[in-house]
């Protein structure tokens, strides 16, 4: 099922509404044991909006180049939502292959975030570049995206997934004009993967992003395929970006929660940040949330330019937005980070990790007073050379 037969048109950036149209409509003929094919050697120029649902054991054969055109004025926009470019719901048994491309094109996207009078704000938030929801026994292989407007690739209540020899890249080098240490921390959220669910293996991937490289988020009751994120192994993987992470975990009344999640030979040169595990910082009433039987194991961290480890509430301060009780990107020059008691850290586990020349002291682990970190095993942590600010030669630990 070519998308040239529903009508696309290859290497012409006036088709976009052409070519969004055609693979809509070749993902909504497919029935199972169809492959649609995004045909090798040709580009095809789209705006967001490419929705699938309901497929079941359908291939997509991505042997081209798939463009999602920066026509922010174009993008279709749904309560405050750009929407995202290509997003695939309640299917079974999907199939994604390359060795095709999906080029993001974010840098317009990016600057009407960081200069708004200059480029013209946004209008509502930016479109993710893949995004698979509520759908199980899928495989993503052989993949590359490039330069999302947010987040590239989203994994949301899965169950039973692969992702094998996916690349991701951000090539951020038209925003810098003098020479910088090569990682933008402004949270412009370029995630590489973002998972919920369960069952989800994650291998043999490079990824070079501005955000957390890979996130493990959480599941709640909200969920379908399970009230934990659980079971996830992320390894042999090359990341460089802003972390190994699990979360962020915000406490709530649906209790959120991961556990059973495996990083494993990792390497990660010149990274921003290394392993992170993280809760958001709102805690209230009943909200809960769960954090345990998590392993990192078998890591390299070479020359990271921020923190090899950090253990507690998420850094974050998005642009545009007040910092009011989150725990600030330039922590302690800031000197305050808010903890919270409501949700739990337990069993957590780094063995045989390595880290080389980081700019700053070793790492921060930060617990609450009120619900202490429990279970926090370091086997065979090493630093070399390690910074001596902010906290000397240590580990800060509260």
């Amino acid at each position: 099922m070519d998308i040239v037969d529903f009508g696309a048109i290859a290497d012409d950036p006036g088709a976009l509404v052409t070519n969004t149209q055609a693979l809509t409509a070749a993902l909504a003929s497919a029935h199972p044991g169809d492959t649609v094919l995004i045909p090798a050697s040709r580009t095809f120029y789209c705006l967001g909006g490419i929705q699938a649902a309901g497929l079941k054991d359908v291939t997509i054969d991505l042997s081209g180049v798939l463009v999602a055109a920066p026509d922010v004025d174009a993008w279709p926009l749904l309560d405050k939502h750009y929407s995202n470019f290509l997003q695939i719901s309640n299917s079974q048994g999907l199939s994604l292959r390359g060795p095709g491309h999906i080029k993001g094109e974010g840098l317009l996207w990016w600057n009407k975030v960081l200069f708004p009078l200059l480029y013209g704000p946004l209008k509502g938030a930016r479109p993710k570049l893949l995004v698979f929801t509520n759908s199980t026994d899928l495989a993503i292989r052989d993949v590359q995206l490039h330069d999302s407007p947010s987040w590239h690739l989203v994994l949301d209540d899965v169950a039973r997934a692969e992702v094998a020899n996916l690349t991701v890249t951000v090539n951020r080098s038209a925003l810098r004009a003098p020479p910088d240490p090569g990682l933008q921390p402004e949270d412009l959220n370029t995630d590489g993967i973002d998972v919920s669910g369960r069952d989800v293996w994650i291998h043999d991937c490079y990824i070079q992003n501005d955000d957390d490289s890979i996130a493990v988020k959480p599941c709640s009751e909200r969920c379908v395929q399970s009230e934990c994120t659980e079971n996830v192994l992320v390894e042999g993987t090359t990341l460089t970006g802003f972390g190994a992470a699990v979360g962020s975990v915000p406490p709530a009344d649906a209790v959120n929660c991961v556990r059973n999640v495996t990083f494993r030979n990792i390497e990660m040169p010149y990274t921003g940040k290394g392993i992170y595990i993280k809760s958001n910082p709102t805690c209230s009433g009943t909200n809960k949330g769960i954090v345990r039987d998590i392993v990192y194991e078998n890591i390299r961290i070479l020359y990271p330019r921020w923190w090899a480890i950090w253990i507690g509430p998420q850094q974050q301060h998005e642009p545009g937005s007040p910092l009011g009780d989150k725990c600030p990107l330039d922590y302690p020059i800031t000197p305050t980070c808010p903890t919270q008691g409501c949700v739990d850290f337990r069993n957590i586990t780094l063995r045989n990790i390595f880290v080389d020349s980081p700019w700053l002291s070793p790492g921060v682990i930060l617990g609450n007073s009120t619900n202490p970190i429990e279970g926090l095993i370091f086997e065979n942590v090493t630093v070399k050379n390690p910074g001596a600010l902010p906290f000397d030669y240590q580990y800060h630990c509260e």
